[in-house]
């Protein structure tokens, strides 16, 4: 059986809006639920996890591209 996991493409967006279009999006989801966040790679990385993980949200790096990294949020409060 596969997971379908919702995801947000976050590449649209700047400081501070790609945190802050991520954290609607995680507030939509239930506990425990994950989701994938796809951000452009430098700063944006480092913004959105740190934010996320302030917010009490557990964060890992999902994976890296050429020009996004991909990073999967689980919702723990």
């Amino acid at each position: 059986m596969s997971v379908v996991m919702k995801s947000k493409d976050l590449t649209l967006y700047g400081c501070p809006m790609h945190y802050i279009k991520a954290r609607e999006f995680i507030s939509e989801c239930v506990i425990a639920e994950q989701v994938l966040l796809i951000v452009n790679n430098g700063d944006a990385v480092d913004e959105v996890i740190n934010s996320l993980r302030q917010d009490g949200q557990s964060c890992e790096i999902e994976s890296k591209q050429t020009l996004t990294t991909t990073i999967r949020v689980t919702k723990t409060k």
